[in-house]
């Protein structure tokens, strides 16, 4: 069975009308749980009653969470969603996921892991930013790694997107982070996945669907026509499902085409940690092989 970790932030997105646990890499960890993998997801929470109620919920679902429990408050993110389903978002500051510690089940995770997953929010504060690296290196040679960049308000810059880079084989990031990153870098995507020696570089476009690209192709394949609820978490369902079909064998316009299905499957539905239906993942419902 594959084995997937994800390092970072775990939390309580609220909505207006109720609150559901979330965070882009245990979106993007549940996901590939879903889809039949050894799920865990590494974080920090705190000794509150957010930090308690959040073990007890995720504790029914499919994944290992393993979260040392800190003086800080737990991780939360006000949502609001417009008229067209797009959320924003507002993050509270220095709470238990700022302060992820480097532990040795941490490491120990790291070095059985078949994938890692990280992106740029936990890195906000240095002591999660030299945890998640650290980690990083420690992992096997033939884990894959993962970097969801998810830029969110000010907490990126070039020098954590360019180190992050480097420890990276997948790229994910979305229509308004093209932009950013290009402009950032001063790159193209190509220049950026022939720059760091990149895998994939997989592009969730909204209403435009999607793109992968490898030093030699580009794949575009349009959105699943659905009715939109929301589309927190649409993102790390596309990616999780393509990821785990794709290293399983299974070749990219199939994948892409199976992912951009569950992306609008969880477009309808409220929340980021939708189950996804058996007809959904064919591989999963195999048994999945490293």
């Amino acid at each position: 069975m594959i084995k997937t970790l994800c390092i970072g932030e775990i939390l309580w997105d609220t909505f207006p009308d109720k609150k559901v646990w979330g965070g882009a890499p245990a979106n993007f960890i549940f996901h590939t749980a879903e889809f039949g993998a050894d799920a865990t997801a590494f974080s920090a929470i705190g000794q509150d009653d957010l930090g308690t109620e959040l073990l007890s919920v995720v504790a029914e679902t499919g994944i290992n969470l393993v979260a040392e429990r800190l003086k800080y408050p737990t991780g939360k993110v006000d949502i609001c969603v417009n008229s067209e389903g797009v959320a924003n978002y507002q993050f509270n500051e220095d709470c238990a996921w700022d302060h992820l510690p480097l532990t040795s089940e941490l490491m120990t995770l790291s070095q059985e892991a078949d994938l890692i997953a990280f992106g740029t929010l936990a890195q906000r504060n240095e002591i999660s930013k030299k945890t998640i690296h650290k980690a990083l290196e420690l992992k096997k040679d033939s884990c894959k790694v993962l970097f969801d960049i998810n830029l969110r308000a000010d907490f990126y810059n070039k020098e954590i997107i360019e180190k992050s880079l480097n420890y990276t084989d997948i790229l994910k990031l979305n229509e308004e982070e093209i932009v950013i990153l290009q402009d950032l870098l001063g790159l193209s995507i190509q220049q950026i996945i022939d720059t760091y020696k990149l895998e994939l570089v997989i592009s969730t476009l909204g209403s435009e669907g999607s793109c992968i690209m490898t030093n030699s192709h580009s794949f575009e394949y349009p959105a699943v026509k659905c009715k939109v609820i929301d589309t927190v978490g649409a993102g790390d369902s596309f990616t999780a499902s393509f990821i785990i079909n794709y290293l399983q064998g299974m070749d990219i316009p199939e994948a892409q085409k199976l992912a951009s299905k569950v992306a609008a499957y969880v477009c309808e539905h409220k929340g980021a940690t939708v189950s996804i239906p058996s007809e959904l993942k064919p591989i999963a419902e195999k048994g999945l092989q490293v």
